[in-house]
């Protein structure tokens, strides 16, 4: 309210926190509660509410006069983490000054930072992908040319330059890393195997690991550890430093581990440290829903953690499957759980009783002959199910194989007025709708690689498909009609000219790469690619004067005149709102990852930061929140649909040796062979039996 005339004045007012009342367990969750203490593995089927008992669990202990502080809860993501903090601290209703659930690496950089605080020394940092990337392929780019320590195969000579194998390389490296196998090792491993691409690659870690060290101690461009190395990195300084690690046993006495099917090696040894011997460890997990092994996860720990894991009496581990689900009624049950039969592992815990008062649920499956068909259909069940059955947008989702599917499906049901949000969760940055003209803007910037600084030259990135996507994109708004009719004016502006347009080619190219071509055409007519062409010219000037990837990116948003347009479509609400906070939410992204990289890689140019970006193939987990989608039908991949639920499911896209894909693996360098022997696997005679 104003006072006397002047300016309005502002009072913050605290809302009073929801208060959570305590939930109905049922026995399964109620003997994880009254656990007395030890080792306890508890295993959690779909929909029986894991997350649920952990809560509980913690909040028992704590209402029992256990010091907050001597919980902890480790998960694998930092979204889970954070919404175990917030369900934890909303259940026992007080505000705890140490978080009590982190994930691995959080709690992993918290004791290294404790123990170098200790000694005086500055605190460590998490090496990210892009400085891995950027370390990495300096290295081989040296060993190419030659200068480097490593003398790689002449086969091998052409794709030592490739995003692919130095991707394949530092899955090897950290999964050997994750393992507890260092180099000698490795190397040992590879002589012994007739595995020469181990012999080498050790080589490389040497070389890598030496870089990485040197540059920690001058705080240079690599200082830091990689994820692998940071949870390993945390084991070596509690086992040389039995005070560190007393203390640490103390900070856990009462240790909740969600998700422990996704647990790789290195951090089943950081719980054995703290909670090995008897040690009051709850793990929470389910075999079947095991779905990162890509990144070094090893669902055999599931099965082996009562043998592992003991009593202070040397019993085995206790074992208790939660057996309500509340989630799927009594026929989806029957189907889901005539489908896990076929799964190795245990059991037990795939035999639930649905939870009273549960819809029974149904199931379908239709056969299309092509995916605009699937989508149609698709299409029309949602819209019967929002007009006939009331049923909400959101109480919706479609659930894809991978991110590659969203795009097409996402076009598809937005044509047949079906309205559908993908959220930036599932996408990797490059890909999002809002990021990708930007960044194919900023690879239009830049010249032929090696032809000099960036500024210089023709800018050769954009080609004829790269200009027409920034024209039809939000940067330019053109039309498929606008785009003919762009094309038609460049072909005749050239003839009057006097060059033939079959000469030139690419006439969407040329018009935003020639200023005095594009003003010869009709004002009507260029105005996509003058918007365009602004946008690019904006970027040029940020380039020319030694702009980093963020200042590039700035000029070039601030030219669009996007901010102001989205910022009103998202004050606006509704299904166009969603998208606009959607957008809106890419681009802070996008410029949360420019800085960040400026940050840590001050030496390295717009081209390293293109690489990079355009490089990542999964979704970034920045931890910040995202935007509500509001009403809208939710398009994600299946492992974004991980622990969510909907009244109507529709997955898209199956298909007999497409998805489920079934076949064996293998990458050149032999990551799945590395993975097995350092397991102690024969991959020739797996127990089917006994292998989750």
């Amino acid at each position: 309210m104003a006072q006397g005339g002047g300016a309005p004045v502002y009072r913050l007012v605290t809302s009073e926190a929801p208060r959570s009342t305590p939930p109905r367990l049922d026995p399964t969750q109620q003997a994880v509660v009254d656990h007395p203490g030890g080792p306890l593995l508890v295993l959690a089927g779909p929909g029986t509410g894991k997350t649920t008992t952990i809560v509980e669990a913690v909040a028992a202990r704590i209402d029992a006069g256990i010091d907050p502080e001597q919980i902890l809860v480790l998960t694998f993501s930092r979204k889970a983490a954070a919404e175990l903090r917030t369900r934890i601290t909303g259940r026992v209703a007080r505000t705890i000054r140490e978080p009590l659930a982190r994930t691995f690496h959080s709690y992993a950089y918290g004791v290294l930072r404790r123990a170098a605080l200790l000694r005086g020394d500055a605190p460590p940092r998490l090496l990210t992908s892009a400085e891995q990337d950027a370390v990495v392929a300096e290295l081989l780019r040296g060993d190419a040319e030659e200068e480097g320590a490593v003398r790689w195969p002449v086969a091998l000579t052409p794709a030592l330059a490739t995003a692919g194998f130095r991707t394949e390389l530092r899955d090897l490296l950290m999964r050997a890393t994750e393992r507890g196998v260092g180099s000698a090792e490795l190397a040992a491993w590879g002589r012994e195997t007739g595995r020469d691409h181990w012999v080498l690659a050790a080589a490389f870690q040497e070389q890598y690991e030496g870089v990485t060290a040197f540059s920690t101690a001058g705080r240079g461009d690599a200082s830091g550890y990689d994820p692998a190395e940071l949870v390993r990195a945390a084991i070596a300084e509690l086992s040389d430093d039995p005070e560190l690690l007393r203390q640490e046993r103390e900070r856990a006495r009462w240790l909740f581990v969600d998700e422990y099917q996704d647990t790789d090696p290195a951090q089943v040894e950081l719980l054995e440290l703290l909670a090995g011997g008897g040690g009051n460890l709850v793990a929470v997990g389910d075999p079947d829903q095991a779905i990162y092994a890509f990144r070094g996860a090893e669902p055999r720990g599931i099965v082996e953690f009562p043998e592992r894991f003991r009593h202070t009496d040397d019993r085995r581990a206790g074992r208790v499957s939660l057996g309500v689900c509340r989630r799927s009624g009594e026929e989806l049950l029957r189907i889901s759980r005539k489908v896990a039969e076929g799964l190795p592992g245990p059991w037990e815990h795939r035999r639930l009783a649905p939870g009273e008062a549960t819809a029974p649920g149904t199931a379908e499956v239709h056969v299309f002959g092509s995916a605009s068909v699937e989508a149609a259909y698709l299409a029309d069940v949602l819209r019967r199910a929002h007009l006939l059955d009331r049923l909400p947008w959101s109480q919706m989702a479609v659930v894809v194989r991978s991110a590659g599917a969203l795009g097409p499906l996402r076009r598809a049901l937005s044509s047949a007025g079906v309205p559908v949000a993908v959220s930036a969760d599932e996408l990797p940055l490059a890909a999002q709708p809002a990021v990708a003209p930007l960044l194919t803007a900023l690879s239009a910037l830049l010249p032929a690689s090696g032809s000099g600084p960036e500024a210089d030259g023709a800018a050769v990135g954009l080609d004829e498909p790269a200009a027409e996507a920034l024209l039809a994109s939000p940067l330019g708004g053109a039309t498929v009609l606008d785009l003919r009719r762009l094309r038609r004016a460049v072909r005749i502006a050239l003839v009057k000219q006097g060059v033939d347009p079959a000469d030139r080619g690419a006439p969407l190219a040329l018009a935003l790469g020639d200023d005095t071509l594009l003003d010869a055409l009709p004002e009507h007519v260029a105005k996509p690619a003058q918007r365009v062409a602004a946008v690019l010219s904006a970027g040029r000037l940020a380039l020319a004067r030694g702009g980093s990837a963020e200042d590039v990116l700035w000029a070039m948003w601030q030219r669009s005149g996007l901010v102001a347009r989205w910022a009103r479509a998202s004050a606006s609400g509704g299904p166009s709102g969603a998208v606009a906070d959607r957008d809106l939410d890419a681009v802070v992204a996008l410029f949360d990852a420019a800085a960040g990289f400026v940050d840590r890689l001050p030496s390295a140019d717009v081209r390293a930061f293109v690489a990079h970006l355009s490089a990542q193939e999964l979704p970034g987990d920045s931890g910040a929140a995202r935007a509500v989608a509001g009403e809208t039908v939710r398009l994600l991949t299946a492992h974004a649909s991980k622990g969510l639920e909907w009244d109507l499911v529709c997955i898209a896209g199956v298909q007999e040796g497409v998805w489920p894909d079934l076949r064996e693996r293998s990458t050149l360098l032999g990551t799945e062979e590395l993975v097995e022997r350092a397991s102690g696997i024969d991959g020739s005679a797996v127990d089917r039996r006994t292998l989750a």
